[in-house]
């Protein structure tokens, strides 16, 4: 073969690789537009889950707190369950699109899982020391309260369960799948991870009086994100997420 044929071939095989999904920067831009992902959230976040529970509250106003924070959740879930159901029947492969498909050896998500635990642990710990210092050098300093310091053991009971079993999975397809996937047909990859950060932080609602809280919320966001585009895949995110909120579960009980 002629150094010709040579280059042809190497040329071929390169862009063969670029384009194949086992590859860590292949991302297919997803079939829909932002117009779906803003009808899906409105729908997923607000208007479908707060009717159904006002509804259900009119049916049964004696309700506990804890009940209707189940019931709140409940429908959350269901109502996103529903959305992605949807788009997959509309636009198929959803998983592809979303980054959930399996295309690397288990090994490479188990490696790729405990480096974003590495990272996104070390980031949280020195935002935690910044705080401390802060607060050491100006105390009284009004960066929140906790939004849960009102809940009954009851209703922690059902945040907990929601925040660590539903929750980092369902979040990550929501974020690093459906938002970020998007993003990419308006940004680079950097700005992508950064606005999918900043709504991922906006649409924690009840940390909005939190400043410390809404930073770690911002900080793992971006910390997911980055890990989307490095791996292509939301295994990595997903594992992270389940360990951060069984811990801030954890340290929530400790607490009460």
């Amino acid at each position: 073969m002629g150094k010709h044929g040579v280059k042809l071939k190497f040329e071929a095989e390169v862009s063969s690789f670029e384009q194949t999904p086992q590859s860590p920067q292949y991302q297919p831009l997803p079939p829909w537009d932002l117009y779906t992902v803003l009808v899906c959230l409105l729908s997923g976040y607000i208007l479908v889950p707060l009717l159904l529970s006002n509804v259900l509250l009119l049916v049964d106003p004696f309700m506990q707190k804890s009940e209707q924070l189940f019931v709140e959740q409940s429908v959350t879930l269901l109502t996103w369950l529903a959305i992605f159901g949807i788009l997959q029947w509309k636009y198929g492969q959803l998983n592809r699109y979303l980054g959930f498909a399996l295309t690397r050896p288990r090994q490479y998500y188990l490696w790729e899982t405990l480096l974003l635990l590495v990272a996104s642990n070390a980031l949280t710990l020195l935002l935690s020391l910044f705080w401390m210092l802060l607060e050491h050098l100006k105390p009284g300093l009004p960066l929140g309260v906790d939004p849960y310091a009102d809940f009954t053991g009851s209703q922690l009971w059902v945040l907990a369960f929601f925040a660590v079993i539903i929750a980092p999975l369902l979040e990550e397809w929501i974020f690093r799948g459906l938002i970020q996937s998007t993003m990419h047909k308006f940004f680079s990859q950097a700005w992508s991870v950064i606005a999918t950060g900043v709504i991922f932080m906006l649409l924690h609602a009840s940390y909005l009086s939190n400043i410390k809280a809404l930073a770690h919320v911002m900080v793992l966001g971006l910390c997911f994100g980055v890990w989307r585009e490095r791996t292509g895949s939301l295994i990595p995110g997903m594992f992270a997420h389940w360990f951060n909120n069984g811990l801030a579960t954890l340290l929530m009980f400790s607490k009460g």
